[in-house]
């Protein structure tokens, strides 16, 4: 006998944890207590035959059969979602955009009141995207992610960046060789790690190096700010914070060329609708400008 669709609440529920990878943060997300979202993904396997996750003390990850269906429930949810906020507005649904959050508040903020002008029919909601993968919510038509385009998507690249040291003009004064830098934090995004021993050349750090870790680019250029160590900046895409935080450079002959580019992106095929169409046009001819300034 074929078995029912499965309880709706199951769904959502698994959506969360699988996207947060995380049963404690999916309670968090949905209002919900922690056993009750594992009550909730125990009864769907069991409807299901199959576990769909690995649980594990660090967290928990999806199983094959768990990743085959995220993406069939994440895309119904999204669609589910999408129609409500058509009917519930009659302009139209917004246009929702995934953005690096770094991306975002250096780069993309600045620039959107003139999008917004040239466009004032389209309504942009936006969503900051944290950590590595950058994974975009899934009503998300269009989202902007650093690093390679993942499997099933497709785009266009924007700009890539540089890495250079950057601080507090007090403690940019004191510096001028790594040695001189290793008498002050050295600020690094926990996802990122390895940035500043590519600086320094080697496979590790120096042992007389001392490292603060933070959780965003953001971060740590605000706590650059406020004189607590040297962070790298990421121009150009971090041009606006580091003038808005009052950074300046230093070590300018160990700034280095990163590996990866900035990508604007979408679902493999997706049919975009005109107000995606617009928003993606502009935001590669905006790119195209900033391209030019990492160009030798």
């Amino acid at each position: 006998m074929t078995k029912r669709i499965p309880s709706l609440n199951w769904l959502r529920v698994f959506e969360a944890a699988a996207r947060s990878g995380s049963f404690a943060r999916a309670a968090e997300n949905l209002a919900m207590s922690p056993p009750a979202v594992s009550q909730q993904i125990r009864a769907l396997e069991a409807h299901l035959g199959r576990p769909l996750f690995e649980r594990a003390a660090a967290g928990v990850s999806l199983t094959e059969a768990g990743r085959g269906l995220l993406g069939v429930v994440g895309d119904a949810l999204g669609r589910m979602e999408m129609a409500a906020a058509s009917l519930a507005a009659p302009g139209g649904p917004p246009l929702v955009v995934g953005v690096s959050m770094a991306f975002s508040v250096g780069w993309l903020i600045p620039r959107l009141p003139a999008f917004a002008s040239a466009h004032p029919n389209v309504t942009l909601e936006l969503h900051s995207l944290l950590g590595r993968p950058e994974t975009p919510p899934r009503t998300a038509t269009l989202w902007i992610a650093f690093g390679p385009p993942p499997p099933g998507t497709e785009g266009e690249a924007l700009f890539g960046e540089r890495l250079e040291p950057v601080a507090h003009p007090e403690i940019a004064a004191q510096v001028r060789t790594l040695d001189d830098a290793l008498a002050h934090p050295l600020i690094e995004v926990a996802d990122h790690r390895r940035n500043w021993t590519q600086i320094f050349g080697g496979e590790v750090l120096p042992g007389s190096a001392r490292v603060t870790y933070v959780d965003t680019t953001l971060s740590a250029l605000s706590l650059a700010g406020a004189r607590g160590g040297i962070a790298l900046a990421r121009p150009p895409a971090s041009d606006d914070l580091v003038a808005r935080y009052g950074l300046v450079p230093c070590l300018p002959d160990f700034g280095m060329r990163g590996v990866e580019e900035y990508h604007v992106l979408h679902a493999a095929g997706a049919l975009l609708d005109p107000h995606a169409k617009a928003f993606l046009s502009w935001i590669c001819g905006e790119a195209g400008k900033t391209r030019r300034t990492l160009d030798p």
